[in-house]
């Protein structure tokens, strides 16, 4: 008897342990980028600083990660590995997301897919616009610097600073007089990049919050709280276009309200919002990607085999961003919310052309993460809605490049120049002409590796393959469901876009 209870255990001791091992290569992601060089030189280019400068003819020589020599083809010099295949392409400095949000550390494993979308979609920089639960920037910081993944610049501002109640588990509270400059000290000390300015927050605190700021040489950018206007608040960087709307012009406090109720934006209050971005010297980062995939809930099933929300595993189409049972934030929209955010896209529409012929700084940021806002793929939709809102190509390209780069403090960042960053797009028609040339990128250099497109759309086949693996995407669902929970506080929707 105890020789068959002995090979009972042993049994179920297998099965336990080729399961976990099952389970386990299931959630192992695939192999990452590698890349084909990184001391070389591209032959026989155009070289484009959108905005600023073409050079014809030129060869680029990269090493150690930077831009080291740039000479006309005829008399170049060259060194390292030639690359003759991209002769006649343009080159391009890589795109900057200036609003974006990593996912939280998980058994997923989330964010080496998460950095590969964005180099696979020319995204080289990003700005990661408040940690949602404190684990998603350490995680992308760990992986990139221990060669797990490759991935963008990483520029971060660490937890959310908003007063009470908090929508998000890594907000830093401020309550009381000193609160904000205390905060705004430990996002120093941490050495994030800039500090984000979040709901909840008066006039005093948002002054408290912008003075310890300008004392350690921080950047600010944020929400305008719901109580105050978009001229009350002054928020040095506003995302998302809120306090257009006047507080008193919205009907609930709510997310889909602030985003929707446009209704009383009218010509003079679109002339005062340009005036008073001018007057203050605002930046504007408008996201408007948000408010035009919002409208797909509108067709919720074709979304659910859409090929840009493909590229992120089922859980995102079938657990975050479900209509029911999702992000509490966007739950049942009704067509009366669907008619408002398709109304207020036109009008913000028409805000960012008047701010851009006005002269007004404007950035390009995404809100990744929102329904059905994917990494790099959002960066190209978003350029094109300014584009449809009236601004030329080649203006847009240089508000993804060395226009945040300045804004981020690197002014380096997002140019093709002798000692430049070498983050790179190499493009075999140019996109500063039309920005349906996104669809011929043949090669992505990032941090001065070179990526090839055969070598990316090999990676992204893996990652598709790695996300219908059964087991995956069951248990990543079941996950899923849980992670939300513990991240988002409110069960109302009383927050905002992050």
């Amino acid at each position: 008897m105890w020789q068959i209870l002995l090979w009972i255990v042993m049994i179920v001791a297998g099965i336990g342990a080729v399961g976990g091992l099952y389970t386990w290569l299931a959630f192992r992601p695939p192999s990452s980028l590698k890349g084909s060089a990184s001391d070389f030189t591209l032959t026989d280019v155009t070289c484009v600083t959108p905005g600023l400068e073409r050079r014809e003819q030129y060869d680029l020589t990269i090493r150690n990660g930077v831009i080291q020599r740039m000479e006309a083809t005829a008399s170049s010099a060259k060194t390292g590995q030639e690359m003759s295949r991209y002769a006649g392409a343009y080159v391009l400095p890589g795109l900057i997301d200036m609003h974006t949000h990593l996912p939280p550390d998980s058994p997923l494993k989330l964010t080496g897919q998460f950095c590969f979308l964005y180099l696979a979609h020319g995204v080289t920089s990003v700005r990661e616009a408040g940690d949602l639960d404190g684990t998603a920037v350490p995680a992308a910081r760990q992986g990139m610097e221990t060669h797990a993944f490759p991935g963008p610049r990483l520029y971060t501002c660490g937890p959310f600073i908003g007063g009470a109640p908090a929508s998000w588990a890594n907000t830093a509270m401020v309550q009381h007089p000193g609160d904000a400059a205390a905060a705004v000290a430990r996002v120093k000390a941490a050495g994030h990049h800039a500090v984000k300015s979040y709901d909840n927050l008066s006039v005093e605190q948002i002054q408290e919050l912008k003075a310890a700021a300008a004392q350690h040489d921080l950047p600010v950018l944020g929400h305008v709280s719901t109580e105050l206007s978009y001229e009350e608040a002054l928020i040095p960087d506003v995302q998302h276009l809120l306090g257009v709307p006047e507080p008193r012009s919205l009907q609930q406090a709510t997310i889909i309200n602030r985003l929707g109720d446009w209704q009383d934006v009218d010509e003079a209050r679109l002339d005062h919002i340009v005036e008073t971005t001018l007057a203050h010297d605002i930046i504007n980062t408008p996201t408007m990607v948000v408010t035009q995939q919002l409208l797909r809930y509108a067709n919720y099933q074709e979304m659910l085999t859409d090929s840009v929300a493909c590229l992120l595993p089922r859980l995102y189409r079938n657990v975050v961003w479900h209509p029911v049972e999702g992000l509490s934030l966007y739950r049942t929209l009704s067509d009366d919310d669907m008619s408002r955010l398709r109304d207020s896209l036109v009008k913000k529409k028409t805000l960012v052309r008047r701010l851009y012929e006005a002269g007004a700084s404007l950035l390009i940021g995404t809100d990744v993460q929102q329904p059905f806002v994917v990494p790099g793929a959002s960066v190209h939709q978003e350029m094109q809605i300014f584009h449809d809102s009236g601004i030329p190509p080649e203006a847009i390209w240089a508000m993804a490049t060395w226009k945040s780069g300045q804004a981020l403090r690197e002014p380096m960042l997002g140019t093709i120049q002798e000692g430049a960053p070498a983050d790179l797009l190499i493009f075999r028609e140019d996109p500063t002409q039309d920005l349906n040339a996104f669809s011929t990128l043949e090669a992505v250099i990032a941090q001065g590796r070179l990526y090839t497109r055969e070598e990316i759309d090999a990676v992204k086949a893996s990652y598709q393959k790695h996300c219908d693996n059964f087991l995956y995407d069951r248990l990543s669902v079941f996950l899923t469901r849980r992670i939300l929970r513990r991240t988002v506080r409110q069960p109302q929707r009383q927050s905002c876009c992050c």
